[in-house]
Protein backbone atom coordinates (compact mmCIF):
# COMPACT_ATOMS: atom_id res chain seq x y z
CA UNK A 1 0.00 0.00 0.00
CA UNK A 2 1.07 3.30 -1.17
CA UNK A 3 -0.68 7.26 -1.09
CA UNK A 4 1.27 9.37 -3.94
CA UNK A 5 0.76 13.20 -3.26
CA UNK A 6 2.03 16.46 -4.41
CA UNK A 7 1.37 15.45 -8.48
CA UNK A 8 -0.02 16.40 -11.11
CA UNK A 9 -1.76 13.49 -12.28
CA UNK A 10 -3.64 13.57 -15.50
CA UNK A 11 -5.59 10.95 -15.32
CA UNK A 12 -7.59 10.89 -18.91
CA UNK A 13 -10.88 9.96 -16.74
CA UNK A 14 -13.57 12.21 -18.17
CA UNK A 15 -15.13 12.55 -14.46
CA UNK A 16 -11.43 13.91 -12.83
CA UNK A 17 -9.28 14.95 -15.33
CA UNK A 18 -6.65 16.62 -13.30
CA UNK A 19 -5.89 15.13 -9.33
CA UNK A 20 -2.99 16.17 -6.93
CA UNK A 21 -2.66 12.35 -5.14
CA UNK A 22 -3.86 8.56 -5.35
CA UNK A 23 -3.87 6.01 -3.07
CA UNK A 24 -2.62 2.21 -4.12
CA UNK A 25 -3.79 -1.15 -2.57
CA UNK A 26 -3.84 -4.12 -3.82
CA UNK A 27 -2.75 -2.99 -6.74
CA UNK A 28 -5.10 -1.18 -7.71
CA UNK A 29 -6.26 2.62 -7.57
CA UNK A 30 -8.42 2.96 -4.41
CA UNK A 31 -8.77 6.68 -4.19
CA UNK A 32 -7.81 9.83 -6.49
CA UNK A 33 -8.11 12.92 -5.37
CA UNK A 34 -6.52 15.61 -3.84
CA UNK A 35 -3.46 15.50 -1.04
CA UNK A 36 -5.89 16.50 1.72
CA UNK A 37 -8.38 13.91 1.22
CA UNK A 38 -5.91 11.18 -0.09
CA UNK A 39 -3.88 11.41 3.08
CA UNK A 40 -6.80 11.26 5.62
CA UNK A 41 -7.05 7.56 3.93
CA UNK A 42 -3.45 6.86 5.39
CA UNK A 43 -3.22 3.47 7.03
CA UNK A 44 -0.65 2.76 9.69
CA UNK A 45 2.58 2.07 8.26
CA UNK A 46 1.58 3.31 4.83
CA UNK A 47 4.52 4.57 2.24
CA UNK A 48 3.93 8.24 1.40
CA UNK A 49 5.52 8.99 -1.91
CA UNK A 50 5.95 13.02 -2.68
CA UNK A 51 5.82 13.50 -6.07
CA UNK A 52 7.91 16.60 -5.70
CA UNK A 53 5.10 18.43 -8.25
CA UNK A 54 5.67 15.67 -11.24
CA UNK A 55 3.33 15.02 -13.78
CA UNK A 56 1.99 11.28 -13.72
CA UNK A 57 0.07 9.61 -16.65
CA UNK A 58 -1.44 6.40 -17.26
CA UNK A 59 1.02 3.76 -18.08
CA UNK A 60 1.14 3.37 -21.90
CA UNK A 61 -0.08 0.57 -23.90
CA UNK A 62 1.75 -0.12 -27.65
CA UNK A 63 -1.45 -1.60 -29.72
CA UNK A 64 0.47 -3.25 -31.74
CA UNK A 65 4.54 -4.14 -32.03
CA UNK A 66 6.89 -7.41 -32.79
CA UNK A 67 8.40 -7.45 -29.18
CA UNK A 68 10.34 -10.82 -30.10
CA UNK A 69 11.21 -9.47 -33.15
CA UNK A 70 12.81 -6.08 -30.90
CA UNK A 71 14.66 -8.02 -28.98
CA UNK A 72 16.32 -10.36 -31.70
CA UNK A 73 16.99 -7.07 -33.31
CA UNK A 74 18.55 -5.38 -30.60
CA UNK A 75 21.30 -8.79 -30.23
CA UNK A 76 21.74 -9.13 -33.57
CA UNK A 77 24.45 -6.66 -35.80
CA UNK A 78 22.60 -3.50 -36.22
CA UNK A 79 21.11 -2.20 -39.53
CA UNK A 80 19.10 0.62 -38.58
CA UNK A 81 21.94 2.72 -38.59
CA UNK A 82 23.84 1.88 -42.22
CA UNK A 83 23.75 4.69 -44.56
CA UNK A 84 24.67 2.68 -48.06
CA UNK A 85 25.44 -0.93 -49.45
CA UNK A 86 29.00 -0.67 -49.01
CA UNK A 87 28.53 0.83 -45.25
CA UNK A 88 25.94 -2.38 -44.70
CA UNK A 89 28.96 -4.49 -45.92
CA UNK A 90 31.51 -3.28 -43.37
CA UNK A 91 29.43 -3.31 -40.68
CA UNK A 92 28.41 -6.60 -41.51
CA UNK A 93 31.96 -7.97 -41.62
CA UNK A 94 32.73 -6.36 -38.50
CA UNK A 95 30.20 -8.32 -36.60
CA UNK A 96 31.27 -11.38 -37.86
CA UNK A 97 34.85 -10.93 -36.89
CA UNK A 98 34.12 -9.27 -33.85
CA UNK A 99 31.80 -12.03 -32.82
CA UNK A 100 34.02 -15.13 -34.52
CA UNK A 101 31.34 -16.78 -36.00
CA UNK A 102 31.88 -19.41 -37.46
CA UNK A 103 31.44 -20.40 -40.82
CA UNK A 104 27.91 -22.20 -42.06
CA UNK A 105 26.07 -20.29 -39.31
CA UNK A 106 23.23 -18.17 -40.18
CA UNK A 107 23.49 -14.66 -40.35
CA UNK A 108 20.21 -12.92 -39.15
CA UNK A 109 19.22 -9.11 -38.76
CA UNK A 110 16.37 -6.75 -40.05
CA UNK A 111 16.03 -3.00 -40.06
CA UNK A 112 17.80 -1.69 -43.13
CA UNK A 113 15.85 1.30 -45.00
CA UNK A 114 17.22 2.47 -48.66
CA UNK A 115 15.21 5.32 -48.42
CA UNK A 116 17.58 7.03 -46.35
CA UNK A 117 20.74 5.75 -47.84
CA UNK A 118 22.83 8.07 -50.11
CA UNK A 119 21.66 6.04 -53.20
CA UNK A 120 18.25 4.28 -52.62
CA UNK A 121 19.06 0.83 -54.34
CA UNK A 122 17.79 -2.46 -52.63
CA UNK A 123 20.78 -5.11 -52.04
CA UNK A 124 21.30 -8.03 -53.77
CA UNK A 125 23.06 -11.34 -53.06
CA UNK A 126 25.74 -10.21 -54.83
CA UNK A 127 25.79 -7.25 -52.08
CA UNK A 128 25.59 -9.79 -49.46
CA UNK A 129 28.62 -12.27 -51.07
CA UNK A 130 30.70 -9.67 -50.05
CA UNK A 131 30.24 -9.97 -46.82
CA UNK A 132 30.41 -13.50 -47.10
CA UNK A 133 30.56 -16.43 -48.76
CA UNK A 134 30.77 -19.20 -45.72
CA UNK A 135 27.81 -17.59 -43.70
CA UNK A 136 24.23 -18.32 -44.85
CA UNK A 137 22.65 -14.49 -44.40
CA UNK A 138 19.34 -13.14 -44.80
CA UNK A 139 18.90 -9.45 -43.68
CA UNK A 140 14.92 -8.21 -43.61
CA UNK A 141 14.11 -4.36 -44.82
CA UNK A 142 12.33 -2.75 -41.57
CA UNK A 143 8.84 -2.80 -42.94
CA UNK A 144 9.68 -6.56 -42.95
CA UNK A 145 8.10 -7.03 -46.59
CA UNK A 146 10.81 -7.61 -48.02
CA UNK A 147 13.96 -9.35 -47.66
CA UNK A 148 17.58 -10.45 -48.79
CA UNK A 149 19.64 -13.22 -49.06
CA UNK A 150 23.27 -13.53 -50.19
CA UNK A 151 23.78 -17.08 -52.65
CA UNK A 152 24.80 -19.46 -49.81
CA UNK A 153 21.30 -18.76 -48.46
CA UNK A 154 19.40 -18.79 -51.69
CA UNK A 155 21.30 -22.40 -52.44
CA UNK A 156 20.08 -23.91 -49.19
CA UNK A 157 16.90 -22.59 -49.21
CA UNK A 158 16.22 -24.47 -52.82
CA UNK A 159 15.88 -20.97 -54.70
CA UNK A 160 17.13 -20.72 -58.24
CA UNK A 161 15.86 -19.94 -61.75
CA UNK A 162 13.56 -22.68 -61.83
CA UNK A 163 11.26 -21.70 -58.59
CA UNK A 164 8.05 -20.43 -59.12
CA UNK A 165 6.60 -17.35 -57.21
CA UNK A 166 4.55 -18.19 -53.99
CA UNK A 167 0.88 -16.88 -53.92
CA UNK A 168 0.92 -13.94 -52.72
CA UNK A 169 5.09 -13.39 -53.12
CA UNK A 170 7.39 -11.96 -55.39
CA UNK A 171 11.20 -13.67 -56.02
CA UNK A 172 12.81 -10.92 -57.71
CA UNK A 173 15.25 -11.74 -60.50
CA UNK A 174 17.28 -10.01 -63.14
CA UNK A 175 17.37 -12.25 -66.51
CA UNK A 176 15.35 -15.06 -64.84
CA UNK A 177 17.76 -15.12 -62.02
CA UNK A 178 17.13 -14.50 -58.70
CA UNK A 179 18.50 -11.04 -57.05
CA UNK A 180 18.12 -12.18 -53.65
CA UNK A 181 15.26 -10.19 -53.24
CA UNK A 182 12.27 -11.33 -51.62
CA UNK A 183 8.72 -10.02 -51.17
CA UNK A 184 5.63 -10.75 -48.64
CA UNK A 185 4.97 -14.59 -49.20
CA UNK A 186 8.02 -15.24 -50.52
CA UNK A 187 9.84 -14.70 -47.67
CA UNK A 188 8.42 -17.81 -45.81
CA UNK A 189 11.13 -19.96 -47.25
CA UNK A 190 13.90 -18.32 -45.36
CA UNK A 191 11.27 -18.05 -42.55
CA UNK A 192 10.65 -21.59 -42.17
CA UNK A 193 13.97 -22.74 -42.40
CA UNK A 194 15.14 -20.59 -39.46
CA UNK A 195 12.44 -21.87 -37.49
CA UNK A 196 11.53 -22.36 -35.02
CA UNK A 197 13.30 -21.05 -32.03
CA UNK A 198 13.16 -23.21 -28.63
CA UNK A 199 11.11 -21.72 -25.64
CA UNK A 200 14.32 -20.94 -23.82
CA UNK A 201 16.00 -18.60 -26.54
CA UNK A 202 12.95 -16.76 -26.77
CA UNK A 203 13.21 -16.21 -22.39
CA UNK A 204 16.33 -15.38 -22.91
CA UNK A 205 15.69 -12.76 -25.79
CA UNK A 206 12.52 -11.65 -24.21
CA UNK A 207 14.38 -10.63 -20.84
CA UNK A 208 16.81 -8.56 -22.53
CA UNK A 209 14.70 -6.12 -23.44
CA UNK A 210 12.11 -5.44 -20.68
CA UNK A 211 13.71 -2.93 -19.28
CA UNK A 212 13.75 -0.83 -22.55
CA UNK A 213 10.18 -0.99 -22.55
CA UNK A 214 9.56 -0.37 -19.24
CA UNK A 215 12.11 2.99 -19.63
CA UNK A 216 9.18 4.12 -21.86
CA UNK A 217 6.36 4.10 -19.82
CA UNK A 218 5.29 0.95 -21.42
CA UNK A 219 3.19 -1.26 -18.92
CA UNK A 220 1.38 -3.22 -21.82
CA UNK A 221 1.49 -4.59 -25.03
CA UNK A 222 0.17 -6.14 -27.98
CA UNK A 223 2.62 -8.26 -29.74
CA UNK A 224 2.77 -10.32 -32.31
CA UNK A 225 5.31 -12.98 -32.15
CA UNK A 226 4.61 -16.46 -33.81
CA UNK A 227 5.40 -15.03 -36.95
CA UNK A 228 9.22 -14.46 -35.61
CA UNK A 229 9.75 -17.47 -33.44
CA UNK A 230 7.85 -20.24 -35.83
CA UNK A 231 6.48 -21.65 -32.72
CA UNK A 232 2.95 -21.03 -31.24
CA UNK A 233 4.05 -23.32 -28.11
CA UNK A 234 7.38 -22.47 -27.63
CA UNK A 235 6.36 -18.82 -27.54
CA UNK A 236 2.82 -19.30 -25.46
CA UNK A 237 5.48 -21.50 -22.78
CA UNK A 238 8.02 -18.99 -22.69
CA UNK A 239 5.47 -16.26 -21.49
CA UNK A 240 3.58 -18.28 -19.25
CA UNK A 241 7.42 -19.16 -17.63
CA UNK A 242 8.36 -15.83 -17.45
CA UNK A 243 5.06 -14.88 -15.69
CA UNK A 244 4.87 -17.96 -13.29
CA UNK A 245 8.64 -17.09 -12.09
CA UNK A 246 7.87 -13.71 -11.38
CA UNK A 247 10.46 -11.95 -14.34
CA UNK A 248 7.13 -10.71 -16.64
CA UNK A 249 7.32 -7.08 -15.71
CA UNK A 250 5.14 -5.93 -18.47
CA UNK A 251 1.25 -7.21 -19.13
CA UNK A 252 1.46 -8.74 -22.66
CA UNK A 253 -1.70 -9.67 -25.21
CA UNK A 254 -0.22 -12.18 -27.62
CA UNK A 255 -1.65 -11.58 -31.13
CA UNK A 256 -1.70 -14.89 -32.92
CA UNK A 257 -0.54 -15.34 -36.51
CA UNK A 258 -2.35 -18.55 -37.66
CA UNK A 259 -1.54 -18.74 -41.35
CA UNK A 260 -2.73 -22.83 -41.84
CA UNK A 261 -4.47 -25.35 -40.45
CA UNK A 262 -1.91 -26.87 -38.20
CA UNK A 263 -1.78 -23.84 -36.30
CA UNK A 264 -5.67 -23.45 -35.18
CA UNK A 265 -5.15 -27.41 -34.82
CA UNK A 266 -2.53 -26.60 -32.23
CA UNK A 267 -4.77 -23.74 -30.80
CA UNK A 268 -7.49 -26.35 -30.42
CA UNK A 269 -4.90 -28.17 -28.57
CA UNK A 270 -4.14 -25.76 -26.36
CA UNK A 271 -7.49 -24.43 -25.92
CA UNK A 272 -5.92 -21.04 -27.18
CA UNK A 273 -8.40 -18.37 -28.23
CA UNK A 274 -9.22 -14.95 -27.20
CA UNK A 275 -9.64 -13.94 -23.68
CA UNK A 276 -7.68 -17.07 -22.55
CA UNK A 277 -5.30 -16.05 -19.84
CA UNK A 278 -4.87 -13.34 -17.06
CA UNK A 279 -4.17 -10.06 -16.93
CA UNK A 280 -0.38 -10.38 -17.22
CA UNK A 281 -0.70 -12.46 -19.86
CA UNK A 282 -3.37 -13.48 -22.26
CA UNK A 283 -4.38 -14.30 -26.02
CA UNK A 284 -5.36 -11.75 -27.90
CA UNK A 285 -6.74 -11.22 -31.66
CA UNK A 286 -5.48 -14.29 -34.47
CA UNK A 287 -3.05 -11.70 -36.84
CA UNK A 288 -3.33 -12.04 -40.67
CA UNK A 289 -1.51 -9.99 -43.48
CA UNK A 290 -3.48 -8.90 -46.47
CA UNK A 291 -0.75 -6.56 -48.05
CA UNK A 292 2.91 -4.90 -47.91
CA UNK A 293 4.74 -1.73 -47.86
CA UNK A 294 4.46 1.65 -48.55
CA UNK A 295 8.66 1.32 -49.30
CA UNK A 296 8.58 -1.36 -50.79
CA UNK A 297 5.38 -0.63 -53.26
CA UNK A 298 3.83 -3.71 -52.03
CA UNK A 299 0.82 -2.07 -50.06
CA UNK A 300 -2.31 -3.22 -52.27
CA UNK A 301 -3.68 -0.05 -53.86
CA UNK A 302 -7.11 0.25 -55.60
CA UNK A 303 -4.89 2.43 -58.49
CA UNK A 304 -1.30 2.26 -59.44
CA UNK A 305 1.60 3.94 -57.76
CA UNK A 306 3.03 7.33 -59.02
CA UNK A 307 6.41 6.06 -59.63
CA UNK A 308 5.84 2.34 -60.94
CA UNK A 309 3.80 0.49 -62.85
CA UNK A 310 2.15 -1.98 -60.27
CA UNK A 311 -1.15 -1.30 -57.89
CA UNK A 312 0.72 -3.60 -54.82
CA UNK A 313 0.15 -7.30 -53.99
CA UNK A 314 -3.06 -9.10 -52.18
CA UNK A 315 -1.59 -11.60 -49.77
CA UNK A 316 -5.11 -13.35 -50.20
CA UNK A 317 -7.33 -13.82 -52.76
CA UNK A 318 -11.11 -12.62 -51.69
CA UNK A 319 -12.27 -16.74 -51.44
CA UNK A 320 -9.36 -17.80 -48.67
CA UNK A 321 -9.08 -14.63 -47.38
CA UNK A 322 -13.04 -14.86 -46.40
CA UNK A 323 -11.91 -18.47 -45.94
CA UNK A 324 -9.11 -17.26 -43.08
CA UNK A 325 -11.18 -14.85 -41.51
CA UNK A 326 -14.43 -16.73 -40.83
CA UNK A 327 -11.85 -19.59 -39.53
CA UNK A 328 -10.59 -17.43 -37.05
CA UNK A 329 -13.75 -16.16 -35.91
CA UNK A 330 -15.47 -19.26 -35.51
CA UNK A 331 -12.80 -20.31 -33.50
CA UNK A 332 -13.15 -17.76 -31.17
CA UNK A 333 -10.53 -15.38 -32.01
CA UNK A 334 -11.40 -11.36 -32.61
CA UNK A 335 -9.05 -10.48 -35.47
CA UNK A 336 -6.84 -7.89 -36.45
CA UNK A 337 -5.23 -7.69 -40.06
CA UNK A 338 -2.33 -5.59 -41.05
CA UNK A 339 -3.69 -3.24 -44.35
CA UNK A 340 -1.67 -0.19 -45.51
CA UNK A 341 -3.75 0.17 -49.10
CA UNK A 342 -7.43 0.89 -49.57
CA UNK A 343 -7.55 -1.63 -51.84
CA UNK A 344 -6.54 -4.36 -48.60
CA UNK A 345 -8.67 -2.44 -46.26
CA UNK A 346 -11.55 -2.87 -48.64
CA UNK A 347 -11.18 -6.54 -48.96
CA UNK A 348 -11.09 -6.62 -45.29
CA UNK A 349 -13.75 -4.73 -44.72
CA UNK A 350 -15.77 -7.10 -46.88
CA UNK A 351 -15.13 -10.03 -44.72
CA UNK A 352 -15.30 -7.91 -41.88
CA UNK A 353 -19.16 -6.75 -42.33
CA UNK A 354 -20.59 -10.24 -43.08
CA UNK A 355 -18.97 -11.15 -40.23
CA UNK A 356 -20.41 -8.16 -38.22
CA UNK A 357 -24.23 -8.45 -39.73
CA UNK A 358 -24.38 -12.10 -38.87
CA UNK A 359 -23.57 -11.44 -35.24
CA UNK A 360 -25.21 -9.51 -32.38
CA UNK A 361 -21.72 -9.60 -30.37
CA UNK A 362 -19.27 -6.76 -29.59
CA UNK A 363 -16.55 -7.83 -31.83
CA UNK A 364 -14.20 -5.42 -32.32
CA UNK A 365 -12.36 -6.17 -34.72
CA UNK A 366 -9.22 -4.24 -36.33
CA UNK A 367 -7.28 -3.08 -39.00
CA UNK A 368 -3.40 -2.77 -38.82
CA UNK A 369 -1.65 0.81 -40.19
CA UNK A 370 -4.68 1.84 -42.21
CA UNK A 371 -2.19 4.70 -43.87
CA UNK A 372 -4.61 5.11 -47.06
CA UNK A 373 -8.13 5.63 -46.75
CA UNK A 374 -10.86 7.26 -48.05
CA UNK A 375 -13.98 8.87 -47.05
CA UNK A 376 -15.62 5.28 -47.69
CA UNK A 377 -13.51 3.67 -46.25
CA UNK A 378 -13.91 5.90 -43.27
CA UNK A 379 -17.49 5.47 -42.63
CA UNK A 380 -17.25 1.87 -43.52
CA UNK A 381 -14.69 1.89 -40.22
CA UNK A 382 -17.32 4.12 -38.14
CA UNK A 383 -20.44 2.44 -39.21
CA UNK A 384 -19.22 -1.08 -37.87
CA UNK A 385 -16.95 0.25 -35.14
CA UNK A 386 -14.22 -1.51 -36.48
CA UNK A 387 -10.83 -0.21 -35.06
CA UNK A 388 -8.20 1.85 -36.18
CA UNK A 389 -4.92 0.65 -34.97
CA UNK A 390 -2.03 3.09 -36.86
CA UNK A 391 1.67 3.88 -36.19
CA UNK A 392 2.01 7.89 -35.74
CA UNK A 393 5.84 7.93 -35.93
CA UNK A 394 5.32 6.52 -39.36
CA UNK A 395 4.43 9.84 -40.98
CA UNK A 396 7.96 10.67 -39.40
CA UNK A 397 9.63 8.03 -42.07
CA UNK A 398 7.05 8.19 -44.49
CA UNK A 399 6.29 11.68 -45.23
CA UNK A 400 9.33 12.46 -47.43
CA UNK A 401 8.41 9.48 -50.18
CA UNK A 402 4.50 9.52 -50.07
CA UNK A 403 3.92 11.91 -52.58
CA UNK A 404 6.48 10.35 -55.12
CA UNK A 405 4.72 6.63 -54.23
CA UNK A 406 1.06 8.12 -54.56
CA UNK A 407 0.46 11.59 -55.94
CA UNK A 408 -0.66 14.52 -54.01
CA UNK A 409 -3.58 13.43 -53.71
CA UNK A 410 -3.75 10.45 -52.09
CA UNK A 411 -1.31 11.48 -50.00
CA UNK A 412 -3.51 14.72 -48.59
CA UNK A 413 -5.68 11.98 -47.37
CA UNK A 414 -3.55 9.68 -45.64
CA UNK A 415 -2.51 9.07 -42.32
CA UNK A 416 -5.89 10.76 -41.30
CA UNK A 417 -5.96 10.10 -37.81
CA UNK A 418 -7.90 13.61 -37.65
CA UNK A 419 -10.07 12.49 -39.67
CA UNK A 420 -11.05 9.04 -37.85
CA UNK A 421 -11.57 10.62 -34.21
CA UNK A 422 -13.89 13.51 -36.11
CA UNK A 423 -15.52 9.96 -37.77
CA UNK A 424 -15.72 8.36 -34.14
CA UNK A 425 -13.67 5.32 -34.93
CA UNK A 426 -11.68 4.49 -31.83
CA UNK A 427 -8.39 5.19 -32.91
CA UNK A 428 -5.66 2.98 -31.14
CA UNK A 429 -1.61 3.86 -31.18
CA UNK A 430 0.72 1.75 -31.80
CA UNK A 431 5.01 2.00 -33.31
CA UNK A 432 5.37 -1.96 -35.14
CA UNK A 433 8.36 -1.52 -33.56
CA UNK A 434 11.01 -2.60 -34.24
CA UNK A 435 9.72 -1.08 -37.92
CA UNK A 436 9.79 2.27 -35.55
CA UNK A 437 11.09 3.24 -32.09
CA UNK A 438 8.73 2.29 -29.43
CA UNK A 439 9.38 5.20 -27.42
CA UNK A 440 5.60 6.86 -27.08
CA UNK A 441 6.42 10.25 -26.51
CA UNK A 442 7.98 10.37 -30.25
CA UNK A 443 4.38 8.83 -31.67
CA UNK A 444 2.78 11.12 -29.37
CA UNK A 445 5.09 14.50 -30.77
CA UNK A 446 4.46 12.68 -34.33
CA UNK A 447 0.69 13.28 -34.30
CA UNK A 448 0.63 16.54 -32.43
CA UNK A 449 2.89 17.85 -34.84
CA UNK A 450 3.46 15.74 -37.88
CA UNK A 451 6.68 16.49 -38.26
CA UNK A 452 9.60 14.21 -37.91
CA UNK A 453 12.46 14.73 -35.15
CA UNK A 454 14.38 16.60 -36.49
CA UNK A 455 11.81 19.14 -36.58
CA UNK A 456 10.98 18.76 -40.48
CA UNK A 457 9.14 19.81 -42.53
CA UNK A 458 9.06 22.90 -40.19
CA UNK A 459 5.78 23.72 -40.38
CA UNK A 460 4.19 20.09 -40.06
CA UNK A 461 2.98 17.96 -43.23
CA UNK A 462 -0.62 17.25 -43.95
CA UNK A 463 -1.42 19.33 -40.84
CA UNK A 464 -5.26 19.21 -41.33
CA UNK A 465 -4.63 15.74 -39.63
CA UNK A 466 -2.81 16.91 -36.54
CA UNK A 467 -4.63 15.85 -33.42
CA UNK A 468 -4.49 17.26 -29.65
CA UNK A 469 -2.26 15.97 -26.51
CA UNK A 470 -4.82 14.69 -24.74
CA UNK A 471 -6.19 12.79 -27.66
CA UNK A 472 -2.73 11.25 -28.60
CA UNK A 473 -2.43 10.30 -24.94
CA UNK A 474 -6.04 8.46 -24.89
CA UNK A 475 -5.16 6.86 -28.30
CA UNK A 476 -1.93 5.03 -26.37
CA UNK A 477 -3.75 4.23 -23.45
CA UNK A 478 -7.59 4.15 -23.06
CA UNK A 479 -7.89 2.93 -26.72
CA UNK A 480 -5.32 0.34 -26.81
CA UNK A 481 -7.08 -0.92 -23.19
CA UNK A 482 -10.87 -1.48 -25.19
CA UNK A 483 -9.82 -2.99 -28.20
CA UNK A 484 -8.57 -5.55 -25.82
CA UNK A 485 -11.85 -5.47 -24.04
CA UNK A 486 -9.84 -4.29 -20.82
CA UNK A 487 -11.55 -0.61 -20.64
CA UNK A 488 -12.47 -1.34 -17.34
CA UNK A 489 -9.30 -2.18 -16.01
CA UNK A 490 -6.87 0.15 -17.21
CA UNK A 491 -6.27 3.18 -19.71
CA UNK A 492 -7.15 5.75 -17.11
CA UNK A 493 -6.21 6.81 -13.31
CA UNK A 494 -9.42 5.56 -11.82
CA UNK A 495 -10.45 4.00 -8.98
CA UNK A 496 -10.48 0.42 -9.14
CA UNK A 497 -8.58 0.37 -11.85
CA UNK A 498 -4.69 -1.40 -12.14
CA UNK A 499 -1.98 0.88 -10.75
CA UNK A 500 -0.23 1.15 -13.99
CA UNK A 501 1.03 4.46 -14.08
CA UNK A 502 4.62 6.60 -14.71
CA UNK A 503 6.01 10.10 -13.37
CA UNK A 504 7.28 12.20 -16.34
CA UNK A 505 10.45 14.55 -16.72
CA UNK A 506 7.81 17.33 -17.77
CA UNK A 507 4.43 18.36 -18.06
CA UNK A 508 3.39 17.04 -21.14
CA UNK A 509 0.01 19.77 -21.54
CA UNK A 510 1.97 22.53 -21.19
CA UNK A 511 5.43 22.14 -22.83
CA UNK A 512 5.46 23.25 -26.20
CA UNK A 513 4.69 20.72 -28.63
CA UNK A 514 8.10 20.54 -30.41
CA UNK A 515 9.45 19.36 -27.04
CA UNK A 516 7.52 16.32 -26.47
CA UNK A 517 9.47 14.07 -28.13
CA UNK A 518 12.47 14.81 -25.47
CA UNK A 519 10.31 13.78 -22.31
CA UNK A 520 11.64 11.01 -20.31
CA UNK A 521 9.90 8.82 -17.89
CA UNK A 522 11.23 9.22 -14.13
CA UNK A 523 9.45 5.84 -13.00
CA UNK A 524 7.66 3.52 -14.43
CA UNK A 525 4.92 1.25 -11.81
CA UNK A 526 3.15 -1.76 -12.64
CA UNK A 527 0.26 -3.45 -10.91
CA UNK A 528 1.26 -0.96 -7.99
CA UNK A 529 5.15 -2.23 -7.69
CA UNK A 530 8.07 0.12 -9.07
CA UNK A 531 9.57 -1.67 -12.00
CA UNK A 532 11.69 1.08 -13.54
CA UNK A 533 13.55 4.04 -12.01
CA UNK A 534 15.65 6.48 -14.02
CA UNK A 535 19.08 7.10 -12.25
CA UNK A 536 21.22 10.16 -13.09
CA UNK A 537 18.23 12.60 -12.77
Amino acid sequence: MSIFINGKVVTLDDKLKIASAFKVKNGLFSAIGNDDLILELKEDCEEVVDLGGKTVLPGFNDAHLHFLSYAITKNSVDLTKVTSIDNLIDTVKNFIKERSIEDGEWIVSRGWNENFWDTPTLPSRYDLDKISKTHPIYFSRACGHIGVTNSLALKKLNIDRNTPDPDGGIIDRENGEPTGVLRENALNSALEYLQPMSKEKIKTLLSSAFIDALSVGLTSMSTEDIWQSGSIENTIEAYEELKNEDLLPIRIVQQMYLPDNESFDTCKRMNLKTGYGDDFFKIGPMKLFQDGSLGGRTAAMEDEYSDTKTKGVSIHNDKSLNELIHKGHDNGFQICAHAIGDRAMRELLNVYEGIYDSSNKDLRFSIIHCQFTNENLLKRFQSKNIIANVQPSFVMTDYPIVEKAVGKKRAETSYAWRSMLSNSIHTVFSSDAPIESFNPFEGIYAAVTRKDLKGSPSEGWNTHECISVEEALKSYTLEPAYSNFEENKKGTLSTGKFADFIVISHDILEIPADDIKDITVLETYVNGERKFKKTNV
